[in-house]
C-alpha cells in the first residue's frame, strides 16, 4: 500500500472509531451513572485515560428520588459490586434487596462493604455521607467507595468497570454518598450530534480524496503504458 492511501485509510479507521464511540454514548444518554467515552486525543483535566479510549470522569447531574436504596456519589469514588469472582465498579447507585436481603443492582451484583456483601432486613435504612448504613437498631454496615486508576478498553461495559477477580482497590475517603439521589449520565447529547456530523463529513471527504487519488493513479499508469 502506498503512503497516501495508507494515510487516508488510517484516517477513515479513526473516524469509524469515533462514530462507534458516539453511538455508544447516545445509547446511554439516559443510563444512570454512565460516563461518556471521548476521543482518545482529547485533553481534559478530569479524565482517566486508557489504551484506545478516554472516559470522561466529570460529575453527572444529581437527581433526587427519595428512594432509600437509591444512592449517588458526589466526588470521584465508585461503588464496588461483586458476583462470584467478578468485581464491578459503578456509579449507578440504583439498588434493591434480593430475596435473601442482599443489596444488589439490576444484574444481581452485590454491593460491597468493609466486611463483604451487604445484607439488610429492610429498606428502611439511613446512609450517611461517609457510607455508614444504619437502621433503627444502630449501625449495620459501612459501604466502600473505590478510586479508579488505569482502565483498559475491554473493561468498561455500559457504565461498569469489570474485573475477572478482585483487584487491589484504593479506598476513596474524600467522596460523599447521597441517599435518595441518583447520578445521571454525563453524556452531552447536543455535543454528540455535532461530533457525529463532523465525523461523517470527514469520512465523506476522505472517501472522495481516496477516489480522486485512485483516478489520478490509474491515469498515470495508463499514460506510462503508452
Amino acid at each position: 500500500m502506498d503512503k497516501i492511501s495508507g494515510i487516508v485509510l488510517h484516517s477513515l479507521s479513526r473516524d469509524m472509531h469515533t462514530v462507534n464511540q458516539i453511538s455508544t454514548n447516545t445509547q446511554h444518554v439516559t443510563t444512570t451513572g454512565f460516563k461518556a467515552l471521548l476521543v482518545s486525543d482529547a485533553a481534559v483535566t478530569d479524565q482517566v485515560k486508557a489504551p484506545g479510549q478516554v472516559i470522561d470522569m466529570a460529575q453527572g447531574e444529581l437527581k433526587q428520588t427519595g428512594r432509600h436504596l437509591d444512592l449517588a456519589v458526589q466526588g470521584a469514588g465508585w461503588f464496588v459490586l461483586r458476583s462470584g469472582k467478578t468485581v464491578a465498579l459503578t456509579r449507578n447507585g440504583q439498588f434493591q434487596l434480593d430475596r435473601a436481603g442482599y443489596v444488589v443492582d439490576s444484574r444481581g451484583f452485590r454491593l460491597q462493604s468493609l466486611n463483604g456483601d451487604i445484607q439488610l432486613d429492610s429498606t428502611h435504612i439511613r446512609v450517611d455521607s461517609d457510607g455508614k448504613i444504619s437502621d433503627t437498631s444502630g449501625s449495620v454496615e459501612h459501604l466502600i467507595l473505590a478510586s479508579v486508576g488505569e482502565i483498559y478498553s475491554d473493561q468498561y461495559h455500559q457504565g461498569h468497570i469489570l474485573y475477572e477477580k478482585m483487584p487491589k482497590l484504593e479506598i476513596d475517603s474524600q467522596s460523599q454518598v447521597l441517599q435518595g439521589y441518583l447520578e445521571q449520565s454525563n453524556v452531552d447529547s447536543a455535543s454528540e450530534v455535532v461530533e457525529l456530523m463532523t465525523a461523517k463529513r470527514h469520512i465523506q471527504t476522505m472517501q472522495k480524496t481516496l477516489a480522486a487519488y485512485d483516478q489520478v493513479l490509474k491515469k498515470t499508469i495508463n499514460e506510462l503504458g503508452k
